[in-house]
């Protein structure tokens, strides 16, 4: 059975019983991957390089549909926040951020799946 990676997003809901940073940082990463994989699937993408992040963005700002238009930027916000909780040790993620990125990845599959 294909996995939806819409499961990542109930991943991070689980997370939020903890509250160290790394619990923060796999928030963050799980919530964007969980909406990035479910869209990336759902549109049918087949690369599978670091260049599918970009490839994602790019047929969703190429659509037709306002809708992938507008996921496509809050998807790609998402994403910068994503790098940061991965990459940027240096920065202390505080507890709301990473909650609001759970409600952002859901709201973004809504916006995606309205058109």
């Amino acid at each position: 059975m294909p996995f939806d990676p819409k499961g990542f997003i109930d991943i991070s809901r689980e997370l939020q019983t903890g509250n160290t940073e790394a619990h923060y940082r796999s928030i963050i990463n799980r919530s964007y991957y969980g909406v990035f994989g479910h869209i990336r699937n759902k549109l049918g993408l087949k690369v599978f390089d670091a260049s599918v992040h970009q490839e994602t963005y790019k047929t969703l700002l190429n659509s037709v549909a306002v809708p992938h238009k507008k996921a496509a930027k809050r998807l790609e916000a998402l994403f910068k926040k994503r790098k940061d909780a991965d990459y940027n040790h240096n920065v202390e993620i505080k507890k709301f951020i990473c909650e609001g990125c759970i409600t952002e990845a859901e709201e973004i599959i809504r916006l995606f799946e309205s058109e």
